[in-house]
């Protein structure tokens, strides 16, 4: 709906309209009937009330996380004024947006594919049909517009190519078209739709960035989930990667924060009761003499006084995991499912940051394997950087392979377990993730 009013007031209030109208750059939708009662009443006091709540949404987001995505548990304070007769500058208004480098990043893309979405039919008109070789100006306006979809690493020139066709021949197929590889009308309305559906999730991941604090502690670490990464944030322009290995779908990593207290060398695992009496027993039913080739200690029950029992001395076929009452524990080992090292964080979940024994496992694209923990590749590197940053030792002294060995931090390091599906690189170009745990389904039907 196109709205043309005038206000007779001072130009204090176009500053607010003019931040108001400027909302949905940032993926947040300014509804007609306000716009309709500020035409009706282009008073001060609307327009104030307007502006409040349009502050709330910038700061704290305008869906609730607890409906739209409710493992989120990762809190943020209001910095919305509580008074509503109190006003704000333009300059407090544009503070209460997130601090975050991403976010400008999410924006800055949501910008571009807008624009793709009103222009594509000019700039790529119904008779337009490229072939292999062709040269034309337009496919260097292709080119760009692959790229902020995310769907081609790179592309240049203005010579229509095999790469061109490949990318084409997998949204045709997406899409149930011929898979000619041609760029015609059916494929651009295709492109058209992934311009759309992007959009949808920049705007549901511009919501999530608002969920967060506007500002977060440096340094600290940062899981993101749906990016299968982990990272050591200096500062906001510095950070370093490490792959990462999380939660599957039915045992996903939850998002919330905490802070790391210790590092755990040679950890014992603790098989939380679920895995024990599920995976560990129909792995020992299977193969008779697992538990024990791979190191674990069977206890009598979950009591901390339970006496050990002897993994022979056990009926294992007779058992299921409606009767399985045996405490689990692997000793520290090559085999050990969580390696060398252990960052430990209290927290209601169980879970932590490991090594693994399967380090082969990091070179898959898609690392959803855990039941929840998140396995961190080269974790020792990042047990190192703490430890420069915090001016410790590596370690006191040598320390056995069969020994646990726990050494608390000066000082605890805030960490931050996240789920994106939109997400700038090191490079700064937003790169779109599959939704692992599908959480996005409701959040993009919204917008």
């Amino acid at each position: 709906m196109l709205i043309v009013f005038t206000l007779t007031a001072k130009a204090e209030n176009a500053a607010y309209i003019n931040w108001i109208a400027g909302l949905p750059d940032q993926g947040i939708s300014v509804e007609d009937q306000d716009w309709q009662r500020l035409v009706s009443n282009p008073s001060s006091e609307v327009l104030q009330s307007m502006v409040h709540r349009y502050a709330f949404y910038v700061d704290q987001g305008r869906l609730d996380k607890n409906l739209f995505q409710p493992g989120w548990r990762i809190e943020d304070q209001s910095r919305v004024k509580k008074n509503h007769s109190s006003k704000y500058s333009i300059q407090d208004l544009k503070h209460l947006e997130p601090g975050l480098p991403q976010y400008q990043a999410l924006i800055s893309s949501l910008k571009r594919l807008k624009a793709w979405s009103l222009m594509a039919d000019q700039e790529f008109p119904d008779d337009l049909i490229f072939f292999e070789d062709d040269q034309h100006p337009a496919v260097a306006r292709l080119n760009q517009w692959l790229m902020d979809l995310d769907l081609v690493e790179k592309l240049e020139g203005d010579i229509y190519t095999q790469s061109h066709k490949d990318v084409l021949t997998e949204v045709q197929l997406k899409f149930d078209l011929g898979p000619d590889g041609r760029l015609g009308i059916m494929t651009r309305q295709a492109l058209l739709a992934i311009t759309h559906q992007r959009i949808r999730t920049l705007k549901a991941n511009l919501e999530r960035l608002r969920w967060l604090p506007s500002e977060l502690p440096y340094p600290h670490i940062r899981v993101d989930i749906a990016g299968f990464n982990v990272a050591w944030v200096k500062s906001k322009s510095k950070q370093v990667m490490h792959k990462a290995i999380v939660g599957t779908r039915y045992k996903q990593t939850p998002v919330f924060n905490d802070q790391i207290e210790s590092v755990t060398f040679n950890p014992v695992w603790k098989v939380p009761q679920s895995i024990a009496a599920h995976s560990m027993l129909r792995a020992e039913k299977k193969e008779p003499g697992f538990l024990k080739r791979e190191g674990f200690v069977v206890y009598e029950s979950w009591d901390d006084r339970a006496p050990v029992v002897s993994i022979d001395k056990i009926n294992w076929q007779a058992l299921t995991p409606r009767t399985f009452r045996y405490r689990l524990e692997q000793q520290p080992s090559e085999v050990n499912r969580l390696g060398r090292f252990k960052l430990d964080l209290p927290n209601q979940y169980g879970v932590y940051l490991h090594d693994t024994d399967k380090p082969e496992l990091f070179k898959e694209s898609r690392r959803s394997f855990s039941s929840g923990c998140t396995r961190v590749e080269g974790i020792a590197g990042l047990i190192q950087t703490i430890f420069t940053e915090q001016s410790m030792a590596w370690v006191h002294k040598p320390v056995p392979e069969e020994l646990t060995y726990k050494r608390r931090l000066l000082k605890t390091v805030p960490i931050y377990f996240v789920y994106f599906t939109a997400w700038p690189d090191e490079s700064g170009r937003v790169r779109f993730r599959e939704d692992i745990y599908q959480q996005d389904k409701a959040m993009t039907s919204w917008f």
